[in-house]
């Protein structure tokens, strides 16, 4: 029996393409994949920090509350908690109310918090991001 050879060459170069056609689609997918996750890393780093610096801000507002039950303080002033520095600005006084303000930055991430308390008791009035 005698092939002939046009016709065997039509149907491997067929099946070169289908298996480079499906050799591109499978790269693609992993690539998206792959880069997805990369990229999501970065997402729960800023998530982290912003919440890192949160924690620093709401701790100087405590340092500040603390301060303001030992007697006279204004405010306007940088602590370090835990190796992070935070700025207590100066503290904003009514006859019935303190105004405490805070900045934490950590890492271009950063927390601005205002609390209203209370005075002499110094409960809370309000706290919030600004």
């Amino acid at each position: 029996m005698r092939y002939n050879n046009k016709n065997m060459g039509n149907g491997g170069y067929i099946g070169i393409t289908v298996a480079l056609i499906v050799t591109l689609i499978t790269m693609a997918i992993a690539l998206t994949f792959s880069s997805a996750n990369f990229l999501g890393r970065f997402d729960t780093q800023v998530l982290e920090l912003k919440s890192l610096s949160r924690g620093v801000a709401e701790g100087c507002l405590e340092y500040a509350r603390l301060k303001i039950s030992l007697g006279a303080y204004n405010g306007n002033e940088t602590i370090s908690i835990s190796g992070y520095n935070c700025d207590i600005l100066p503290i904003e006084s009514s006859p019935t109310t303190r105004i405490i303000k805070s900045r934490a930055t950590i890492q271009d991430k950063t927390t601005n918090l205002k609390l209203t308390i209370n005075y002499p008791n110094l409960t809370n009035v309000s706290m919030e991001e600004y």
